[in-house]
């Protein structure tokens, strides 16, 4: 029998910086660490700026966001993230995302995604009725 995963997509404006299978996966939430997992309760999650732990089938891979907005359904959790950077060392992954936010320009493209974002939540959360496995794509630009 297969092994149930859970399906994780990261997106920041510029690119898909992550899609891959987990099993599960831990953010930093407002609230505390949050763990995701196949199966588990449809969420969305305001995502702390910092490292997100994902367990693939290979190890474990290390996310480092700008924070940003997860959305689980129990099959796919995308989170949508001005800047992230994915890989299996630590060190090297936040080192990526230091030197994204320190980019020329970084700081008004950081302050416009977020505005997106939560713009697209915003949308979201007035029209419930509306389903879909990401939010739109004009909330990324």
């Amino acid at each position: 029998m297969a092994e149930e995963m859970l399906r994780l997509v990261i997106r920041t404006p510029r690119e898909v910086a992550l899609d891959v299978a987990v099993r599960s996966l831990r953010v930093a939430s407002d609230s505390g660490q949050v763990g995701l997992h196949p199966g588990c309760e449809p969420a969305v999650l305001a995502v702390e700026p910092g490292l997100a732990l994902a367990w693939t089938r290979e190890g474990l891979r290390f996310v480092a966001t700008a924070g940003g907005v997860l959305r689980c359904d129990g099959r796919v959790a995308t989170l949508l993230s001005p800047i992230a950077a994915a890989g299996d060392e630590a060190q090297s992954v936040r080192t990526r995302l230091e030197e994204g936010l320190a980019a020329p320009g970084a700081a008004g493209d950081l302050r416009r995604a977020i505005e997106r974002l939560e713009a697209g939540l915003l949308r979201e959360l007035r029209h419930p009725r509306r389903r879909s496995s990401t939010l739109p794509p004009e909330t990324m630009g």
